[in-house]
């Protein structure tokens, strides 16, 4: 059911994506890419979460308050690895990223409408991330 008992981590404050996010991964991975989505409703949640296990991706969903230099650097310092994944999600029509200049600790943003095969391609080329720093 996992890939080497990895996982994806959303952050999701009131904001319930990640039930489309399960949904589309559900219908779009290969059984044996199958991964567990595990939510936190809150940072410091999230940051517990990714400290007693690191996820292979970092979905930060609810709005960019959650996307501050200074808290995607407490969720890669608490899993003390740069194998992580970590992207924003943000929605087409009213984008709200930052330039990456001003936020290098992302690894990109993933932006809704949520197509199928870029959600899948992003949690294909994450487990290939993680593997390659675990080796």
């Amino acid at each position: 059911m996992t890939h080497s008992n990895g996982y994806i981590l959303v952050l999701d404050q009131h904001s319930n994506h990640f039930r489309l996010i399960e949904s589309l991964l559900d219908q779009t991975l290969p059984d044996h890419q199958r991964c567990h989505v595990y939510v936190a409703d809150s940072f410091e949640q999230a940051v517990h979460r990714a400290a007693q296990l690191p996820p292979y991706l970092i979905i930060l969903a609810g709005g960019n308050q959650s996307w501050s230099q200074t808290l995607v650097r407490r969720l890669r310092q608490a899993m003390n690895t740069a194998g992580v994944t970590i992207v924003a999600l943000t929605d087409s029509n009213a984008p709200s990223w930052f330039y990456q200049e001003e936020n290098p600790e992302l690894d990109g943003f993933l932006v809704r409408p949520l197509n199928p095969d870029v959600l899948t391609s992003l949690v294909q080329s994450a487990m290939a991330k993680q593997s390659c720093w675990a080796s």
